[in-house]
């Protein structure tokens, strides 16, 4: 039986930087990671993003970092149980592993919706990203289902290729939980002026193939056809083994301040993980690219010794047409928010107050501000007049 002093479980931007958080204190341990893709790492944002735009397919691998770390890469296999008394996986070809200290960084499957009869393209994959572009060779007529991050971008990126798009969302409007009212008229209104057709409140009550199109019918009635369907209606995480090994679960691997689960020897990082944040206090999963980085790192050196809190607060980013932001911290529309704009929609901060504290910042149109709205955060300062915070990050 082959033995790893670490071993990780999971091919994505969080597993690729454990690795390169356990060779910062330990190069001689031997190290493997074992992922269900055919694809070695490869960097996933640009997916729904730069691929559509100036990015080449050849940029996103990451390939080199995994070789010049000495990671055996164990692609194509899904590891199917977790023998945590006994130290040892197995995956589903039969073949027991042993390892000293355990990554689970999993990530997330797309939620499905219930019309198995109907090609949905659910958007994660590089393998997802092949087939679309596929799709765009041949097809015109795109329902993108889902108006959170993934469908906004993959809207966005379908119609800067120049073709017909209809999105359907059951909320007021895109990424409807983020952003105060304004600014949700602002990128409803881009998407508008993209010939991007909107169809909000609304949810998809029937899917049928008929011929070479597929018929939808909405539950407040509406009726059109397409010719291809693209879903982005949420993750969940990928906890059943963990859950299975009897490691503690809640909507993600509960890990505590070491990203350690219920098992000291075992650890999670990543989409899948459900970690203590702060601010407000609460438990949560991040399913962006900084928090995969700087959990997976942060989860690396610890399994190698390091034995440090984490406390990284991570941000994320999205891009809409010409519209573009960094966003830090908790953002909840529900939440008391100071917009500094300079001219709203087009370029300004805006703050999001709990309890009088900044918890969250959105840098709307505003570049490598995200340094200093952490600061702000973490500060944890009470602002009885949040005017106070005007011009903290952006030139007036």
């Amino acid at each position: 039986m082959q033995h790893y002093d670490y071993l990780i479980i999971g091919g994505g931007m969080a597993s690729l930087s454990a690795a390169q958080g356990i060779r910062r204190r330990d190069r001689q341990g031997n190290l493997a990671i074992f992922s269900s893709e055919r694809y070695p790492v490869y960097n996933r944002p640009p997916l729904s993003k730069k691929l559509w735009t100036e990015d080449r397919v050849e940029d996103i691998w990451m390939r080199p970092d995994t070789r010049n770390l000495h990671v055996d890469e164990h692609l194509t296999t899904t590891v199917s149980t977790i023998n945590a008394r006994d130290k040892t996986v197995t995956d589903e070809r039969g073949y027991t592993y042993g390892y000293t200290k355990l990554l689970l960084a999993t990530g997330g499957t797309p939620k499905e919706l219930p019309f198995r009869d109907v090609p949905i393209l659910y958007f994660r994959t590089l393998d997802d990203y092949f087939l679309l572009r596929r799709l765009t060779e041949n097809k015109t007529q795109f329902l993108v289902i889902g108006g959170g991050f993934i469908g906004s971008e993959i809207a966005a990126a379908l119609s800067m290729n120049h073709k017909e798009v209809r999105m359907i969302y059951p909320e007021p409007h895109l990424v409807d939980r983020f952003f105060p009212e304004d600014l949700k008229q602002v990128i409803d209104a881009k998407y508008l002026e993209n010939d991007v057709k909107l169809v909000a409140n609304d949810t998809i009550e029937t899917l049928k193939c008929e011929g070479d199109l597929i018929a939808a019918t909405t539950q407040n009635g509406k009726k059109f056809r397409v010719e291809a369907v693209i879903a982005g209606i949420g993750i969940r995480p990928n906890q059943d083994l963990a859950q299975k090994a009897g490691l503690g679960v809640n909507d993600g691997i509960t890990v505590n301040e070491y990203l350690q689960t219920s098992d000291p020897d075992i650890y999670a990082a990543g989409d899948v993980a459900s970690f203590s944040y702060p601010y407000p206090d609460q438990r949560s999963r991040m399913e962006h690219e900084d928090n995969a980085l700087a959990q997976g790192r942060a989860a690396g050196e610890n399994m190698a010794g390091a034995n440090k809190v984490y406390t990284h607060l991570p941000f994320f980013y999205s891009d809409m047409f010409s519209l573009g932001y960094e966003a830090i911290g908790n953002l909840d529309y529900r939440f008391d928010i100071f917009a500094n704009w300079k001219k709203v929609g087009e370029e300004g901060v805006l703050y999001y107050l709990h309890n009088q504290k900044v918890v969250g910042i959105l840098n709307w149109n505003v570049w490598d501000g995200i340094p200093k709205a952490r600061q702000i955060i973490e500060k944890q300062k009470t602002y009885q007049d949040p005017g106070e915070l005007k011009g903290t990050i952006q030139n007036e």
